[in-house]
């Protein structure tokens, strides 16, 4: 969930919120589609010249380079939103819904026809990364093949539309079976699905995003499974990502059957064993607290949280006579942003912090997570700091602040070792599941509209 764009979810909002304006008959579609065209291409032109701008000196210390490359990115998301403003007026004031709706008017499936018109959008953020690559090779010339990194970014972007096209395509057949097209909490109930499916199934989706092969490491992967016994941590497999160029570990699946720990080949090239198991090993603490089934939780939750936000926030705004389709839009993407940017990030810092702490007790080797950490970093082309403000919007802690916690917790302080239990974050999450669902049991029918 950290990985998924907010904007790219945000323009789908837009999307399906639009309603043409009354009165709307003939439009420009030459129009629409010149202006869509010059949407796509200017932000990203911006932030290449903004990016070449910035680095038309460097600094001569590396550490400076990268938190200059770090400045950079992040004014990234700048650019970003003027792309994401303009694909709204685009939708809104130029129709571009209705230039889909007409060119693909052969096209039977109404829903799945409508995600077309999301196509500008992630052009646009493509070409954006694009524009930062090529300022990332000025600073650092890091060993990111053009083709790869597009891919890469490209597969990200399309991961969290995947499950929605799915969901929109069975909803569009199930329209045109008429036993089951009236049945309400049918729609509910294959969403519910697909999430449950994505969280089972999610390493056969990461595995889209880099090819995998098996550990052929018989004596790395002897120690690695006798690390995993000595906890009981129960998974399928330990794969290698083919990636050439990025250090880094994931673990994914929320069944013990299906899941996988990844590692990348440039992880296994440049890490000693000690560091490798330190790293595996905090893979092995996001299984041992359940970070994965948290995760499951807290989307339920925001399900939950939705619907009570709906009856009495989002349903009262789409209901107000003088409001168009935009504010509604609005109020969600609003919801969203807080809902999986401020909260969801702050869990997941957390859970970095816990499995950190798994790792250095588990191995009895905390130095050898500190080295680590300060290799990724390096590695990766990433700044081992970053203000605290900025710090806000990660998935992760910066390296810097993950090394200092670690010497906290070697020192005793009793503020770090209580991330060695479960977490009041989770205790909450587990409180306010049957609560939300009371306050929609006991919510009026027509509350619920």
């Amino acid at each position: 969930m950290g990985q998924i764009s907010i904007v790219l979810i945000a323009g789908v909002i837009f999307l399906f919120f639009y309603e043409p304006s009354q009165g709307v008959g003939e439009f420009n579609q030459l129009l629409t589609l010149i202006v869509t065209a010059v949407i796509t291409i200017c932000p990203p032109l911006l932030a290449y010249f903004f990016g070449r701008y910035g680095t038309r000196t460097l600094p001569t210390d590396q550490d400076a380079r990268l938190h200059r490359l770090y400045r950079i990115k992040r004014s990234a998301i700048i650019f970003e939103c003027l792309l994401l403003i303009g694909y709204i007026c685009d939708v809104y004031l130029l129709n571009l819904p209705l230039l889909i709706g007409k060119t693909l008017a052969w096209f039977p499936l109404i829903n799945t026809k409508h995600l077309v018109g999301i196509v500008p959008l992630v052009t646009g953020l493509m070409l954006i990364r694009l524009a930062v690559y090529e300022v990332e090779q000025r600073v650092t010339s890091s060993n990111w093949k053009r083709e790869e990194y597009l891919s890469v970014h490209l597969k990200f972007l399309l991961l969290p539309l995947l499950p929605l096209f799915a969901y929109l395509s069975l909803l569009d057949l199930i329209a045109h079976i008429p036993f089951l097209a009236n049945h309400t909490y049918l729609p509910i109930a294959l969403m519910m699905s697909l999430i449950f499916l994505a969280y089972i199934y999610a390493p056969l989706l990461l595995g889209l995003i880099w090819r995998t092969t098996p550990l052929t490491d018989v004596n790395l992967r002897t120690k690695l499974h006798r690390l995993a016994a000595q906890d009981n941590i129960k998974y399928k497999d330990i794969v290698i990502w083919q990636t050439e160029s990025v250090a880094n570990a994931a673990v994914a699946g929320i069944a013990p059957w299906s899941r996988q720990i990844f590692l990348t080949d440039a992880l296994l090239q440049h890490f000693s064993d000690d560091e490798i198991e330190a790293v595996v090993a905090h893979e092995f603490g996001h299984i041992r607290y359940k970070h994965i089934l948290t995760y499951l939780m807290f989307m339920i939750v925001y399900f939950l949280s939705y619907a009570i936000y709906y009856t009495y926030i989002g349903g009262p705004l789409e209901s107000l006579p003088s409001t168009s389709s935009l504010l509604p839009a609005i109020g969600l993407v609003f919801f969203i942003s807080l809902y999986f940017v401020i909260i969801f990030r702050a869990l997941s810092r957390r859970f970095e912090h816990q499995a950190d702490l798994y790792a250095a007790t588990l191995t009895g080797k905390p130095d050898a997570l500190q080295l680590a950490l300060a290799r990724l970093a390096y590695l990766n082309c990433t700044p081992r700091s970053i203000q605290r403000l900025f710090e806000l919007f990660q998935t992760h802690p910066s390296v810097d602040r993950r090394i200092k916690f670690i010497e906290r917790f070697k020192g005793g302080d009793p503020s770090a070792s209580r991330y060695q239990n479960y977490l009041l974050e989770v205790k909450l999450l587990l409180i306010l599941l049957p609560m939300l669902a009371c306050i929609l049991f006991f919510s009026t029918p027509s509350q619920l509209g």
